[in-house]
């Protein structure tokens, strides 16, 4: 069985400009099985301008008065579902479908699979967008299609809308919230895998500001086990870096990874503090 009708669920924050160019996009590749889009305002201090339908498909707008974050708006975008929906999927609004997007997520969404996700390419350009397409692509480079895996692209994905209600939709986090997803679908009875026609093509860049600071959060939020000592991880980060075609790029993601395990490392003696205190 794969997904009839598909919603779409785009949060946005003071980018116009992106989202007019991602729901053009959506118009221009929805083969029949787009039943909705849902965009949220995350509390931009101009309210965004929308159609009131994408290519003949309704559009519904959601606004919070202040900023939330993404994942506070995508579980917003779920309690405004048309009852036609059956499976979600979901977009940054600096995100471009291309060629065969809606075939490859009914195509590849199939009732053993609780969600799918896909690549992320950049369109533009620059050092911080350089530096996290090698992120992304380091991180495809041992899948296999239709592997299972452990992450999701917020900004690339489709989930069955039952199991999505099932799980309890986004974990309400600044950052990582797409990847603790992933571990509230495997609890709910679905895993995630990973589809490469399901692809869109990215604004990587925010800002060298933006990445520290994201780079920070996820440090501070992630609990999973380190493959290697801090130390040992980024001298082997720097070898690589200087060994490779993308020195600078490469090289920004070994300072993007010490500021992340700095995170890590401050969240560990939090977490101590609060043990020592409770003994």
């Amino acid at each position: 069985m794969e997904p009839r009708r598909i919603a779409l669920i785009i949060p946005t924050c003071g980018r116009p400009d992106d989202l007019r160019e991602c729901l053009r996009s959506v118009a221009a590749e929805d083969d029949g099985s787009l039943a909705q889009v849902i965009v949220v305002d995350d509390g931009a201090p101009e309210p965004v301008e929308l159609p009131a339908d994408v290519g003949g498909v309704p559009l519904v707008k959601r606004r919070n008065a202040v900023r939330r974050g993404a994942a506070y708006s995508r579980n917003l975008a779920l309690q405004t579902l048309a009852d036609e929906v059956d499976a979600v999927g979901f977009l940054d609004d600096d995100a471009r479908l291309t060629q065969g997007w809606f075939a490859a997520a009914r195509r590849e969404l199939t009732r053993d699979r609780g969600a799918v996700t896909g690549p992320v390419l950049r369109f533009d350009r620059g050092l911080v967008s350089r530096a996290r397409q090698l992120r992304y692509d380091r991180r495809y480079a041992p899948v296999e299609p239709g592997q299972p895996v452990a992450f999701l692209a917020g900004g690339n994905a489709v989930v069955w809308r039952d199991l999505l209600v099932k799980a309890g939709g986004f974990p309400d986090t600044p950052t990582m919230s797409d990847r603790f997803l992933v571990r509230r679908l495997e609890a709910a009875g679905g895993r995630c895998h990973f589809v490469p026609d399901l692809l869109v093509r990215h604004r990587n860049s925010k800002g060298l500001r933006t990445a520290v600071r994201e780079a920070w959060r996820a440090g501070l939020l992630d609990d999973t086990p380190l493959d290697s000592p801090a130390r040992r991880r980024l001298a082997g980060a720097a070898r690589d870096a200087l060994a490779g075609d993308q020195v600078a790029a490469a090289l920004l993601n070994v300072a993007l990874d010490a500021v992340y395990l700095g995170g890590r490392e401050r969240a560990r003696r939090h977490r101590a503090r609060l043990a020592a205190a409770a003994t």
